[in-house]
């Protein structure tokens, strides 16, 4: 029977960290093909609309991928930008009601981006909480006195240094 191994789990992060890379670059791809096709309109001077889409990684947590609405504000000829965030609810995947405010290219647009989106959120949601339960796992066998790939230490061999 093989012993505890912190190895084990340093490889189980490194194949975590991978999927995790792999969902955010997917992300961004997708995040940034939604992009060009708002450029592809701009040159054919029509109109840019006012949604838009972000991806934001932090290595280790969630790849947020998010929908806002593009406001002007301010006086004529002084006018700023300013982005508000569109609420996604409670599941992964955000609601077509929520895009109903905008016009209608905008909402096909946005409703063919939200499904691949909702499935990145998804996988990084699976990969976030398997990181969380390997943590548990890990945290529990110490308690019993696994270290390190030596197996169960005797009770009292080792001087508990997490006091």
């Amino acid at each position: 029977m093989s012993g505890y191994d912190d190895q084990w789990f340093e490889e189980q992060d490194r194949i975590l960290q991978a999927q995790e890379d792999l969902v955010a670059e997917e992300a961004q791809e997708m995040v940034d093909n939604f992009w060009s096709q708002i450029k592809a309109r701009k040159s054919q001077n029509l109109s840019e609309g006012r949604i838009g889409c972000r991806a934001i990684h932090r290595p280790g947590g969630k790849i947020q991928i998010l929908w806002y609405e593009k406001r002007w504000t301010g006086p004529q000829g002084n006018k700023k930008l300013f982005s508000v965030g569109i609420a996604r609810g409670k599941r992964n995947k955000y609601p077509k009601q929520k895009f109903a405010r905008f016009t209608t290219w905008e909402q096909e647009l946005a409703v063919m981006f939200e499904e691949d989106f909702a499935h990145l959120r998804a996988a990084s949601g699976a990969i976030s909480q398997q990181r969380q339960e390997m943590r548990k796992m890990m945290v529990a066998l110490r308690a019993l006195g696994y270290t390190d790939g030596t197996g169960l230490l005797e009770a009292g061999s080792v001087e508990q240094s997490e006091e």
